[in-house]
């Protein structure tokens, strides 16, 4: 069994305790169709990460908004939703208003 690098092993070594062994029970189970867990946003290749400052209070407002909405929709998606409608208005309107390339 190979070790992974794991940047709290030297402190369980310091420790004097036993590290705990991991084992990777799905790794076992039979790959089908059932077994297969749909990838989140961290891990799927087509999204990336974006940290941005709002006022905490619009944050608030706005997550308060979304469960009132009543739809299965996160965050995230309604910021993705809103870049989107900035991206088609900028290229779709007039050259005063596009984004620079």
């Amino acid at each position: 069994m190979s070790t992974k690098p794991n940047q709290f092993r030297s402190l369980i070594a310091a420790s004097g305790q036993a590290p705990v062994v991991q084992t990777n029970s799905h790794e076992a189970a039979p790959e089908n169709h059932a077994n297969r867990r749909r990838l989140g946003k961290r891990t799927a290749p087509d999204y990336v990460q974006v940290g941005v400052y709002i006022p905490k209070q619009l944050h608030n407002q706005a997550k308060v908004l979304l469960i009132h909405e009543g739809v299965d929709r996160d965050f995230s998606q309604l910021i993705g939703d809103l870049l989107s409608a900035y991206v088609n208005h900028q290229t779709t309107g007039t050259s005063r208003n596009r984004v620079a390339d």
